[in-house]
């Protein structure tokens, strides 16, 4: 797909203006509406002084006035940053200091924390608050018309994942790789334009799927309200236990396990074209129950790194009754590269190291050009060319297509997000009472393995969550709680993980 998201979003609007866009707890609002909703936001951050290039912050909950206020954004040429409703004022802080936002756009209710985060960051000018309830009233709509096409190689969005060290690292990602995504998606999911639920946080990448897929191919997005991700996953149960026609419907593994438990051994009586499913591995089991009731099932392979998703497969009720489901094959455009520890290309069956080149490459990440030099290295094959480095195990099976195959390093997935363990272990010894600390997964939860400082006593676990709580995002801290003397290591000194998974807790 050529050009931008808000500009395909802008001609749709032209040829179909009273086509359905979003229906959300305030009604249905049509793609005309949308974008002279759009054209608000725009007037009201031009005249705060918004220009193309800066960053905009939006922490608002899952509505039509959301999507309205991203695409005035984009319109503006400037950049997005996500903010999760749910997420610390500590996460807060760094974000909005380390992309250096020039605005916040969120909700009165959410105004006086985030004035308090924007205080608390680095001398970099005045940063402004704007409460969406006052946008509809104090600014018209201009000509849509009236501005100019976005340009594709501009940043469109910065989205913050974990990182090893402690700090999260700001992806930023190009509208073309964004537009190249929502084309290819466009094309092979047959449920684009249809109906799509809106469950999952604007600050995971994995949203993109639910919200600019189907509003760039006239579908209608369906908000499920609330600013938590479980209460829009309750929302979405709900709403998938009714005969309700879905086109498309973007859910991790785990999330979509938790949907089957809800609804029972019946199933869903909805009808899904597409389910989309992505963020972690998939098990055959997981999938199992869906295939009754959907038309598509595919499996989407992508990290943040490459926009949203690169590899995809289509799931076949042979995959599932052979047990091994494979992430499948790269979408057009995209050019995959195993390499082993030595840079060359693995055997028949040999696991690799999996790397993405192509249209879908993110620029890198935002602060941080040593990082983004390790991870994005030189396209072994093309001077002039960049590839991104995954992390990510991946074989060729005998079918000719990709089946993952595990991490080369210590990251993990949990319940959908992309989580180094680093990170958490640095926050909690951070805690006085705390010497050192580990954090696995076991089963259906985070588990942190926690040393008290020399000759003290660790903190009751009540304690060691209200702490992580104020400093990280919910996803990040752990369920269970567990004292030891010491920590296992390996024969070279390693903290060994595997062990600490094999202990009982």
């Amino acid at each position: 797909m050529n050009g931008s998201v808000p500009d395909l979003v802008a001609r749709l609007a032209a040829v179909s203006p009273d086509r359905p866009a979003v229906r959300d707890g305030q009604g249905r609002i049509t793609y005309r509406e949308l974008v002279e909703g759009a054209g608000r936001w725009e007037t009201a951050l031009r005249r705060r002084g918004v220009v193309s290039g800066d960053t905009v912050a939006v922490c608002l909950p899952r509505a039509a006035v959301t999507l309205q206020a991203v695409l005035g954004i984009w319109r503006t040429g400037a950049v997005l940053v996500p903010l999760d409703p749910g997420h610390p004022v500590a996460r807060w802080q760094f974000v909005l200091a380390d992309c250096r936002a020039r605005a916040v756009v969120c909700t009165e209710d959410l105004a006086s924390r985030l004035r308090k985060a924007c205080g608390s960051t680095p001398e970099r000018g005045r940063t402004d608050i704007l409460a969406a309830e006052s946008i509809d009233v104090d600014y018209a709509s201009p000509a849509w018309s009236a501005t100019a096409p976005v340009d594709p190689d501009s940043p469109a969005y910065v989205l913050y994942t974990s990182g090893s060290t402690g700090v999260p690292k700001g992806v930023r990602v190009r509208h073309g790789a964004l537009a190249h995504y929502v084309g290819c998606a466009g094309q092979m999911y047959a449920g684009a334009s249809g109906p799509a639920p809106w469950h999952s946080p604007l600050a995971f990448d994995a949203t993109v799927t639910s919200l600019w897929v189907p509003l760039a191919h006239g579908g209608e997005v369906w908000p499920i309200p609330g600013s938590d991700p479980l209460s829009g996953l309750e929302g979405l149960a709900q709403l998938l236990a009714a005969p309700v026609d879905i086109g498309i419907l973007k859910i991790t593994p785990t999330h979509l396990e938790a949907l089957a438990n809800w609804l029972g051994p019946e199933g869903t009586p909805a009808a899904i074209t597409s389910l989309v499913i992505g963020g972690e591995a998939l098990r055959a089991d997981q999938v199992r129950p869906w295939l009754a009731r959907t038309t598509q099932i595919v499996n989407e392979y992508g990290p943040t790194e490459s926009t949203v998703g690169v590899v995809v497969a289509s799931v076949k009720p042979e995959h599932v009754a052979r047990g091994v489901i494979p992430i499948g094959r790269p979408f057009p455009g995209t050019e995959i590269l195993l390499r082993d520890r030595n840079g060359a290309v693995p055997g028949p069956g040999e696991p690799g190291e999996l790397c993405v080149a192509g249209p879908q490459l993110a620029d890198g990440y935002l602060n941080r050009p040593e990082l983004t030099e390790e991870r994005f290295p030189p396209h072994p094959l093309r001077p002039g060319e960049r590839m991104y480095c995954t992390g990510d195990l991946a074989m060729t099976g005998r079918d000719g297509e990709l089946h993952y195959a595990g991490r080369i390093d210590e990251q993990i997935k949990f319940r959908g997000q992309r989580i180094e363990p680093g990170e958490i272990e640095t926050v909690m010894c951070g805690h006085p009472e705390i010497g050192q600390a580990a954090v696995v997964v076991r089963e259906d939860r985070l588990v942190a393995y926690v040393v008290p400082r020399q000759g003290g006593a660790a903190p009751e676990p009540q304690q060691l969550t209200e702490h992580l709580a104020d400093l990280l995002p919910p996803a990040l801290v752990p369920q269970q709680f567990l004292t030891v003397r010491e920590l296992p290591v390996t024969p070279n000194g390693k903290l060994d993980r595997n062990a600490l998974r094999d202990r009982e807790p």
